[in-house]
């Protein structure tokens, strides 16, 4: 009985993760203001507190494709449940460029409209499959903004060293 125990705890003990992580997860985002669908990418680098520990602290870049686009630069904390399930929070700023189109009777101009906002991303990634160096899985982004709220559905792909 004793030595089933053994095996048991052992078999329970979970792999350590590395202590650093360098991510990206390309996906489709809908951007609720627009209400529309376009493509975007977190991308992010993450660095455990220590060997054993849960959380992570790092930053982070993302890009949106939608209406001239917006780039989001972060820095925030991860907390890893289980091994495996990840929930990230990263408060940034947020660049928006919108393009503009002026037309006059006699001419037309065009130039850009650049605005930069504080955010909000939260990111939750599950790691299905997982190696040595990288795992992969699912992930699903929400970022929160005045006037430009989205959420992405995509894959995370990680390598950790």
């Amino acid at each position: 009985m004793f030595v089933v125990q053994v095996e048991a705890q052992e078999s329970c003990t979970l792999h350590k993760h590395a202590r650093n992580e360098i991510a990206i997860s390309p996906g489709g985002v809908y951007t609720f203001s627009d209400k529309e669908w376009s493509f975007g990418a977190h991308a992010h680098y993450m660095r455990t507190l220590g060997s054993d520990s849960p959380w992570a602290l790092g930053g982070g870049l993302e890009v949106v494709t939608a209406h001239g686009g917006h780039y989001t630069v972060s820095v925030g904390a991860k907390y890893t449940f289980l091994h495996f399930l990840n929930f990230a929070v990263m408060p940034g700023v947020t660049f928006f460029k919108k393009d503009k189109h002026e037309h006059t009777a006699n001419d037309s101009h065009h130039h850009h409209d650049s605005r930069a906002r504080f955010s909000v991303h939260l990111e939750f990634s599950y790691d299905m499959i997982h190696t040595e160096h990288f795992h992969l899985g699912p992930a699903i982004d929400f970022s929160l903004c005045k006037n430009d709220n989205h959420f992405m559905i995509g894959l995370h792909c990680a390598y950790g060293f």
